[in-house]
């Protein structure tokens, strides 16, 4: 009765483990198949991200969010500094997804300017700005240089990582759209710029006060961070907040950044209420966004005060 309650365990053990082998097995062989598709993609956001990660070795990158991606034209920067240029902004991603793709530029290369686009409240503490590092689970095998930024979206992140498909959980759309179709990603032919041709509808400048935004000392690290290795590459680095349609209060956040900046000898351009831009819906789509005529006369003053600092 003994031997044979024994047997029954080991048989179930046994069976246990080959149902956990077939398991794995299974999870690489599709996360193997995904992530073949995902980064043979050649159209969409995840192709343009793949390709500031793996192929862009332009002189100037510029990093942010959506602001950076509609602010920042790269062919007047190309024709006013003589440096190819590639904008690496992206829609919805802050300075958590911008500081993983600078770890993975900077290690293949130094580009001889960086620029980010920053928010008045950019190292302020935002819960759902680390949720929005999800874009980058497919590069998490892959390149060893962003996982610590990749988990810091919670304390069990390096483990969901087991599987090999939980990377492209939400992606199956998105890839088989990536892969289907003619025409290259716009990022390479417009080298990452994304034009806005709308124009807003006039109202009135109004205020944000951001003050109560408690500062994120995660983030404050990594503008450390940052710092620390531009110049231990050598590469030029400058903080700008491009123009809005709203007064902004300075805030904790902001000016912690300006002092870090000052501190370390970093140029910190703000431009947030330039006089250009003052009562000059024309130049916005929004209140957040210039459109693209906006963008261009913007790039075109930034590319100045790059020129001629003083």
């Amino acid at each position: 009765m003994e031997r044979s309650y024994i047997n029954q365990v080991v048989r179930f053990f046994l069976r246990l483990v080959l149902i956990l082998f077939l398991v794995l097995i299974i999870d690489r062989g599709v996360g193997m198949i995904l992530s073949h598709y995902y980064f043979h993609q050649h159209r969409g956001e995840e192709s343009k991200i793949t390709f500031i990660i793996d192929s862009t070795v332009a002189d100037v990158v510029i990093f942010g969010s959506s602001r950076a991606d509609h602010h920042y034209v790269p062919e007047i920067f190309e024709n006013r500094l003589h440096y190819s240029c590639f904008n690496a902004g992206a829609d919805g991603n802050y300075l958590l997804y911008s500081y993983a793709l600078f770890n993975t530029i900077v290690k293949r290369y130094s580009p001889k300017l960086i620029i980010f686009d920053i928010r008045p409240y950019e190292l302020g503490n935002i819960a759902s700005e680390y949720d929005r590092l999800s874009i980058l689970l497919p590069y998490y095998q892959k390149y060893p240089e962003i996982r610590h930024v990749i988990e810091l979206r919670g304390p069990f992140e390096k483990f969901k990582h087991i599987s090999y498909i939980y990377s492209y959980n939400s992606l199956i759309f998105q890839i088989l759209k990536g892969n289907l179709g003619s025409g290259k990603s716009e990022g390479p032919e417009l080298k990452g710029y994304t034009p806005l041709n709308k124009t807003m509808v006039p109202e009135k400048i109004g205020t944000w006060d951001i003050c109560d935004i408690p500062v994120d000392n995660n983030k404050v690290n990594l503008v450390k961070d940052i710092i620390s290795t531009c110049k231990k590459k050598n590469i030029e680095l400058i903080f700008v907040h491009s123009p809005i349609w709203i007064t902004m209060q300075k805030s904790n956040c902001h000016n912690i950044l300006a002092d870090i900046c000052s501190e370390n000898g970093i140029r910190y351009i703000d431009m947030s209420n330039d006089s250009t831009f003052i009562n000059r819906p024309d130049y916005f789509e929004d209140i957040s966004h210039l459109n693209d005529k906006g963008a261009r006369i913007f790039s075109n003053m930034l590319s100045d005060k790059i020129s001629h600092p003083y």
